[in-house]
């Protein structure tokens, strides 16, 4: 059996650009989530901006002045002849790809070649998003990796997650990120860690977001919900309208319903 702690359980690429750095050497298969808004840092050292997009460009600053957060709000469809760079925002897209007028990208967002993003997408920033993908309306994403060839197409929520190569989320798939939390601990604005078991053990993960692993080429029908912590291995279906609990599911499961996912999981 393979050790569920190897991306390469998961995954059979890992993601161009700045995968290399990302996923090397990690402990966890969600570790690279750590360290993506750095490596995001990395790859724009030494740039330059290029490109124009017609698109407002906003800048947030702190009562101090210091930078908070910025974003660009696309006004016009246009299809990227070449790369685009905004340094400021670290914000890179490359050719290609085609962004429909009202789609939202902020800070920290890199987008590769080839790809599409549709009217309404929200690309919250220190995202990763793989060649040939396509953040469709409606749909939001958040500290999330796509290697190559995902496709999110309509009304996905996917937040804290890496999502492997040729992998369809079905139309309202969302990836659920926070744990239940009590009034006290809202009250006092306190994430705890969010619990996992593997092997009939606790395993202590450090973290309080964490959506799913989805392994290459997975299938998810419309409406399903990942509660947090799902990992996925390559070619596993979702049927519509499932919410699949939190585990370990091997290659090839058919999730049905919520007691199969519970089931079903290691």
């Amino acid at each position: 059996m393979k050790d569920w702690r190897s991306l390469s359980n998961y995954f059979s690429e890992y993601p161009d650009i700045i995968g290399d750095a990302l996923f090397s050497d990690v402990e966890f298969p969600w570790s690279p989530l750590a360290q993506l808004s750095h490596q995001i840092d990395l790859f724009f050292n030494g740039t330059t901006n290029s490109g124009e997009l017609p698109a407002v460009k906003t800048i947030i600053n702190n009562e101090d002045g210091t930078y908070r957060e910025g974003s660009l709000f696309i006004q016009e469809s246009n299809i990227l002849s070449s790369n685009f760079i905004d340094k400021d925002l670290k914000i890179f897209i490359g050719k290609g790809t085609h962004l429909e007028a009202g789609a939202t990208i902020k800070n920290h967002s890199v987008i590769n070649q080839d790809c599409e993003v549709r009217q309404g997408a929200y690309i919250r920033g220190n995202v990763f998003v793989g060649s040939n993908s396509v953040v469709g309306h409606a749909t939001e994403i958040k500290n999330t990796i796509f290697i190559r060839h995902v496709e999110a197409g309509h009304f996905a929520y996917i937040g804290d997650s890496i999502v492997g190569s040729y992998v369809n989320l079905g139309a309202g798939t969302k990836v659920s990120n926070l744990q239940f939390r009590t009034l006290r601990e809202k009250q006092e604005s306190r994430f705890p860690e969010i619990p996992f078991f593997i092997e009939g053990k606790s395993l202590s993960t450090g973290i309080s977001k964490f959506g799913a692993i989805i392994g290459d080429g997975v299938e998810t029908g419309c409406n399903s919900v990942l509660s947090p912590f799902v990992l996925f291995e390559p070619e596993c279906w979702v049927l519509p309208n499932v919410c699949v609990a939190k585990g370990i599911y091997k290659r090839s499961s058919i999730i049905r319903d919520f007691s199969d996912s519970k089931k079903k999981k290691r």
